[in-house]
């Protein structure tokens, strides 16, 4: 597949249709399959065809009245897919969900606005998909919000983040209070971390729908917060960017994977490990 401006050339691994077109899951690894690049992207077919109604699509729910599932007020997580990484060398994303959120979500003026999430899973598809519905916060399950709540130790947190909350099939999201949108700075796109039961369970992007349709990006990057430790050795990204091509695709991508190492003593659970 040609390359879009500033990549090496990316090889297409799993695809799903989106609307009247397709996101799927992309690649660039080295000669001993480290990773170089991860990337998605969400063809122009799909872009213009993004689903508007409902306002979910039924696969994160609650009936919290009992009295039948409303897909606008007992769903969260939008339009979502999931997608697959390949096994490469040191790779610890396993999975990828995305989601579509037509009219965004909370918090009020950070991330309500139309925007896409992609969650790149460290945590095992099987285990996620433990993380129950339920009602508190958003439709998860209250004992699931706890243990999804529960501190990450140092040094495998970032200092001083907090909000935004708990999701059902997800877990708990984090963000940097004094970083944008949360600091009251334009949403274009932003980064936060996943966590269950006091670990690290996703890396998030979020980018702005009408950000990158409007101004086109050839080429937006941003530096990724590090934690200061991670609890398993591996190849992780220091950089993540968004390019909108000239033939209407959005390709959002992972890069500058570094090499870091575990500390002795890090006890990592088995969901991280495999």
């Amino acid at each position: 597949m040609a390359a879009a401006a500033g990549l090496p050339t990316l090889t297409p691994f799993n695809k799903v249709a989106l609307g009247n077109g397709s996101v799927e899951t992309l690649y660039a690894a080295d000669d001993a399959k480290h990773p170089k690049v991860l990337a998605v992207r969400v063809n122009a077919a799909a872009m213009n065809s993004l689903p508007t109604t409902p306002m979910h699509d039924g696969q994160t729910c609650f009936d919290k009245a009992g009295d039948g599932i409303s897909l606008d007020t007992d769903c969260a997580s939008g339009h979502e897919r999931d997608l697959w990484f390949p096994k490469l060398n040191g790779l610890p994303f396993k999975w990828l969900m995305f989601n579509w959120q037509i009219h965004g979500h909370g918090p009020t003026h950070v991330f309500d606005q139309p925007h896409f999430d992609f969650h790149f899973f460290l945590q095992d598809f099987s285990e996620r998909n433990k993380i129950r519905t339920g009602s508190c916060n958003l439709v998860i399950n209250c004992d699931d919000e706890a243990t999804a709540k529960k501190t990450v130790p140092a040094p495998y947190a970032p200092e001083g983040w907090g909000m935004p909350g708990a999701a059902g099939r997800m877990g708990n999201h984090i963000i940097d209070p004094n970083a944008a949108p949360a600091n009251g700075d334009p949403f274009t796109q932003a980064f936060a971390y996943g966590t269950w039961d006091g670990h690290i369970s996703f890396w998030e992007a979020v980018v702005n729908k009408d950000w990158a349709a409007q101004t086109k990006p050839a080429e937006a990057c941003r530096p990724i917060p590090q934690t200061p430790e991670v609890e398993v050795s591996g190849y992780y990204p220091t950089q993540m960017c968004t390019r909108y091509g000239s033939n209407g695709d959005l390709t959002f991508t992972f890069e500058k994977f570094l090499a870091r190492t575990a500390p002795a003593g890090a006890e990592a659970p088995a969901w991280l490990q495999h």
